[in-house]
């Protein structure tokens, strides 16, 4: 089946170029015999010109869209490997690595891109500390995702234990007496 794909544009170039040829042959045919033919062979061979420019036509059309379709599946190709060797999984989600800094984005869903190759990016979900993607809706119960993501909730869930720890040491409790 591959190999018929990859038979098509030479094929339909085949074609197209013997469509071509036809068209010249009777284009010749006309030229040298405008003289000896009549009226009606004269239209009938015009007719078979036009036909066969016409078909020549078509046919390059044929090859000029299977070759614009090769051209996008190569381009789409090419950028999904460039995308895969900036790809890296960590904390149960994709990040993308910037080539220019080194710097990294992300978190993108893991089951989106391994299902569909889609870069979808994670976001928090209500239900701390957890992410979710919003195109899959599949869930990840990772803080360190979380805590990326939002890291102001961090700051204050850390401030709210530091603020119980000194009115615990004022009180004079302390749990790991």
């Amino acid at each position: 089946m591959q190999e018929l794909r990859r038979l098509e544009p030479i094929s339909a170039i085949t074609s197209a170029l013997g469509s071509i040829k036809a068209a010249t042959d009777i284009a010749k045919l006309l030229i040298e015999a405008n003289t000896r033919l009549e009226k009606a062979e004269l239209k009938l061979e015009l007719a078979g010109l036009v036909e066969a420019l016409a078909n020549a036509k078509l046919q390059i059309a044929d090859v000029r869209q299977m070759l614009g379709s090769k051209d996008d599946t190569i381009a789409r190709l090419q950028a999904a490997l460039k995308l895969k060797g900036r790809i890296a999984l960590k904390n149960s989600a994709y990040w993308l690595t910037n080539e220019a800094d080194g710097s990294t984005e992300g978190p993108f869903c893991t089951h989106c891109y391994d299902s569909d190759k889609v870069m979808c990016r994670l976001l928090p979900d209500k239900d701390e500390p957890g992410v979710k993607c919003p195109e899959c809706k599949s869930t990840f119960a990772s803080k360190p995702l979380f805590d990326h993501l939002r890291p102001e909730v961090e700051q204050k869930r850390k401030k709210y234990i530091d603020m119980v720890n000194r009115q615990d040491e004022k009180r004079g409790f302390n749990l790991f007496d």
